[in-house]
C-alpha cells in the first residue's frame, strides 16, 4: 500500500511539473499521445521518457482476466526504450479518472512486477509505441 502512495505521489508531482507535447492523435478512438520531452534522459544504457495516453470520457474501466480496455481517462507512464533493438517497455505506470492526468488516482504500479505491461515489446506498425521509438531515437 505504501508503494502504490509513492507511485501516486511521484505520478502526481510528474503530471503537474509537465509539458506535453502531442506525438499522435487517434480520432477513431478518441485517444491522444503525448511525451514529456524535457524528461528524457539515459539511464543504464536505455532511454527513459515520460508519456501520457489520454482516452475518451466514454470509456472507462472494463476488464476481464489479462485483457484491459481503458482502466481509466488517462495514464501516465515512465518508460525505457531500447533504440538498437527498436523496442520499449513500461516501467510504472499511473491511471487517473480524469483527462490529462487529473483527478483521482485509479491504480498505480511500478516495474518489478510480472504483469504484461513491464516486459519488452516491439511496437506494431503505425503505434504510438512506433512514434515513441523514432521520436525518442531519432539523431
Amino acid at each position: 500500500m505504501k508503494r502504490i502512495v509513492l507511485v501516486a505521489l511521484f505520478a502526481l508531482s510528474t503530471a503537474a511539473q509537465a509539458e506535453w507535447t502531442l506525438v499522435l492523435k487517434k480520432p477513431e478512438f478518441g485517444e491522444n499521445y503525448y511525451l514529456n520531452l524535457k524528461s528524457l534522459k539515459e539511464v543504464d544504457g536505455v532511454m527513459q521518457i515520460t508519456t501520457l495516453q489520454d482516452f475518451p470520457d466514454s470509456k472507462k474501466e472494463a476488464c476481464q482476466g489479462e485483457s484491459c480496455a481503458y482502466l481509466s481517462s488517462s495514464r501516465i507512464s515512465v518508460r525505457h526504450i531500447e533504440c538498437t533493438a527498436g523496442r520499449q517497455r513500461q516501467i510504472q505506470f499511473t491511471d487517473y479518472f480524469g483527462q490529462m492526468g487529473s483527478g483521482e488516482v485509479t491504480q498505480a504500479a511500478s516495474g518489478g512486477s510480472d504483469k504484461r505491461y513491464f516486459h519488452w515489446y516491439y511496437p506494431a506498425p503505425g503505434s504510438f509505441f512506433e512514434v515513441l521509438i523514432k521520436q525518442v531515437c531519432k539523431s
